[in-house]
């Protein structure tokens, strides 16, 4: 599929929706196919069991300040090495709100996005990476599945990177949220709340974007 993208977007047979739809599920079909293999053959075949796909109230006010709290540390990041904010290279080209364009703005990076990679790696990642660890303490176990999932996480959006400095930039601050969002997870045993960060770090960043 990477490769079909890369024929699509540098040959003349270019074609921006459909790279669009390709871009996204080269990453969303490996990451779902990885939680349905691991949820009918290793687990009980519930998402809501085997992954800890759960909601509660209390999910949606922990992630949403946990998101805007990651963001913020995102832009304390930017300001760091750029001097400045600048919403990590985000543009949209032309605005022209069709639905291709509210697909690729918003519903891919703020609804779907969130939901696809959270349910691997605070979801898949972080509980194997739990079971894995469990004769260690507690505290250590924790410590251990919240790096490994948060630093997977960091790496998966290294893959667009062009230079150095994004490269440090979009790693510290992936990693930030992905460890404080690990935590979430493994604190409450759901990833509700990590979803709702998720969302919650994408949107502001898309939000911030289109009023500049």
């Amino acid at each position: 599929m990477w490769l079909l993208v890369e024929w699509l977007t540098s040959g003349g047979y270019y074609d921006g929706r459909l790279a669009l739809i390709l871009s996204y599920a080269v990453v969303w079909v490996p990451l779902l196919g990885a939680c349905t293999f691991a949820c009918f053959v290793s687990g009980t075949r519930s998402l809501s069991k085997d992954l800890g796909l759960k909601f509660t109230y209390l999910d949606s006010l922990f992630g949403l300040s946990i998101g805007l709290l990651a963001r913020a540390a995102a832009s304390i990041t930017e300001i760091a090495f750029y001097g400045q904010m600048n919403g990590l290279g985000v543009t949209f080209g032309e605005v022209v709100y069709d639905g291709w364009w509210i697909f690729g703005v918003i519903v891919a990076p703020i609804i779907v996005a969130p939901f696809v990679e959270e349910i691997f790696f605070r979801g898949l990642v972080l509980r194997t990476a739990l079971r894995i660890s469990c004769r260690m303490t507690k505290r250590t176990s924790v410590i251990i599945s919240v790096v490994v999932s948060a630093s997977l996480f960091a790496a998966l959006h290294l893959a667009e990177v062009t230079n150095v400095t994004s490269a440090l930039v979009v790693g510290i601050s992936t990693l930030v949220f992905g460890l404080a969002s690990g935590v979430l997870a493994a604190l409450t045993g759901r990833i509700g709340g990590s979803i709702v960060a998720h969302s919650t770090y994408n949107g502001s960043l898309i939000l911030a974007a289109l009023l500049a």
